[in-house]
């Protein structure tokens, strides 16, 4: 069984993703994948060439151009062959466990939920997600920009399966999470 976990920037994917893993579930997160490319020289130089982009501030000439939607495709076509290899290579290693959680932050942006068996989306107030993000050291501006490509989350709300709420504490997600696994 193959369940998404998804949500909004700042809602608490990777804290759900980190619990299951301690509760021994196999996760897979793209944005760790993503990372990993990022951090590996080989593949970071191979994206950024079908970029046009330098390795000096490629993250920031990235960010800057996100919402040029010519250049958004052209990142899609860079960054995709590579991390759904990566992801179909780890699940691949872990077909005998089930189920396996995969986080995916744009789900519905991209028009994915068909490639999973079920959807979690985790939903938290955007003054939330916000403090969340500012923790990480993120600006503003990114918050907002990333907030404002990510589709609304009452919509995702009728789009997922189950929901989880994460607008209070660490534990208080966690609990939530437990009582979810004992509906699935």
């Amino acid at each position: 069984m193959k369940i998404a976990v998804t949500g909004n920037i700042g809602s608490g994917k990777t804290e759900v993703i980190k619990f299951l893993s301690l509760l021994k579930f196999k996760c897979i997160s793209s944005d760790q994948i993503i990372s990993d490319l990022y951090n590996h020289p080989e593949t970071r130089s191979a994206i950024l060439h079908k970029l046009n982009l330098s390795d000096e501030n490629y993250k920031k000439k990235i960010i800057d151009n996100l919402l040029n939607e010519e250049f958004n495709r052209k990142l899609k076509k860079a960054v995709y062959p590579f991390l759904y290899a990566k992801k179909k290579k780890i699940a691949s290693k872990h077909e005998i466990l089930q189920p396996i959680f995969y986080e995916v932050p744009l789900l519905f942006e991209e028009k994915l939920s068909k490639d999973f068996d079920l959807t979690i989306f985790i939903k938290s107030d955007i003054t939330k997600r916000k403090k969340r993000v500012l923790a990480r050291g993120v600006s503003v501006n990114y918050f907002n920009l990333m907030n404002k490509k990510q589709i609304n989350q009452n919509k995702k709300e009728l789009l997922s399966d189950y929901i989880i709420s994460n607008n209070s504490s660490v534990l208080n997600l966690r609990i939530n999470i437990i009582k979810l696994l004992n509906t699935i």
